[in-house]
């Protein structure tokens, strides 16, 4: 399916209102999923989980974005909060192994390397405009996954509302923070009623390349891996985040101090308490170093501690651990630029003595 979406009164007072209680969406939707799992336990309890409709959708023409498109409304209105009337962009649901899937020269947008690649069905979102408050142009070029199949309707609708959410706050994101860091390039009010054919501005467009794939899905288990490739428009470098997900669907209650929804976990979540994890992880990150022929203390300069560790984004493989660090934090071996988030696969084998079997990883012990 494609369909355009074309901005509309981007501008206005109602538009701005509808993003802002999209935001309160946005802001609530873990607890939504605190709800929902309540109703997927009751659900299972009588025996009676629905199933996800998976009737193909027929090809739409361009259509309304507020009746059309009712499921991507969050994302598509993030974007539509800064797209200039009259300017378009064109949105598919597309399978996974679409050929229309991507983008050639990607600017980060295409799948990672170290990822299999589980996904169902992918939004795909592009579109270039100019900003009509500020001297900038920019070129957006999204994809993130949505979770299908035999699962229940209840756990899905959970899932995806938890990625578009985290898609709609990078876009936010991304345009906030380059108004912020280039203010001085806001358009005076003569400058808006120019043509703007001559310009103060850099010359440089600024791009959002989201990139999501599922690096694995069973019955139980959902792991998910957003990356935001970015650059602000005028900048040089921009910081290039990543946001991971890992959803246990049968999780149990959280007992810890902290309200967290009990389907997403964290790291901690897959080890065995007071086992040392932490410290056997600095391990195999420092082995890994001095397997590449480079001393790591030459690189990770005090990063590695406890509390760090236990922070580290991460995401699940069939047969690896896979740690993710955020730009200018720990580096890995292979590491390429500050900007750039890093990647460490680590197999399962290796912690063996450290994993909980009766945590998230016993989806993958007993697959």
């Amino acid at each position: 399916m494609t369909v355009l979406l074309v901005a509309s009164a981007c501008g206005s007072s109602s538009s701005s209102a509808e993003l802002d209680d999209l935001r309160i969406e946005a802001l609530d939707v873990h607890e939504q999923i605190v709800e929902l799992q309540e109703q997927v336990a009751e659900l299972n309890a009588q025996g009676t989980v629905p199933v996800a409709n998976t009737t193909p959708v027929a090809p739409a023409a361009t259509l309304d974005l507020a009746t059309a498109l009712p499921d991507e409304l969050l994302v598509l209105s993030a974007i539509g909060e800064f797209m200039p009337d009259g300017q378009v962009c064109e949105e598919q649901l597309l399978a996974a192994d679409s050929p229309e899937r991507g983008w050639e020269g990607g600017r980060g947008s295409g799948s990672p390397t170290w990822a299999d690649g589980f996904e169902g069905l992918v939004v795909q979102i592009t579109c270039e405009f100019e900003s009509e408050e500020f001297w900038f142009s920019h070129d957006l070029s999204i994809r993130y996954p949505l979770k299908t199949g035999e699962t229940a309707g209840v756990i899905n609708s959970v899932i995806n509302s938890v990625v578009r959410s985290e898609v709609a706050k990078g876009i936010l994101d991304y345009f906030n923070d380059s108004r912020e860091r280039f203010s001085d390039h806001r358009l005076t009010e003569e400058e808006q009623r120019s043509d703007q054919t001559q310009h103060r501005g850099c010359g440089y467009p600024g791009y959002l390349a989201i990139s999501g794939v599922v690096t694995y899905s069973n019955d139980g288990l959902y792991s998910v891996y957003l990356q935001f490739g970015q650059n602000h428009p005028c900048a040089n470098t921009t910081a290039k985040p990543v946001v991971t997900l890992n959803f246990d669907f049968f999780g149990k209650p959280d007992t810890r101090a902290y309200d967290r929804p009990r389907m997403l976990f964290d790291l901690p979540d897959l080890f065995k308490d007071d086992s040392g994890w932490e410290i056997e992880l600095v391990e195999v990150i420092r082995r890994r170093w001095v397997e590449s022929g480079e001393d790591p203390d030459k690189y990770l300069m005090g990063w590695l501690t406890v509390e760090f560790v236990r922070s580290l984004d991460f995401t699940m493989g069939p047969d690896t651990l896979v740690l993710h660090a955020q730009p200018y934090t720990v580096w890995f071996p292979g590491w390429c630029c500050g900007a750039s988030p890093d990647h460490l696969a680590i197999p399962y084998d290796e912690l063996t003595d450290y994993l909980d079997p009766d945590g998230p990883y016993r989806l993958i012990l007993n697959n």
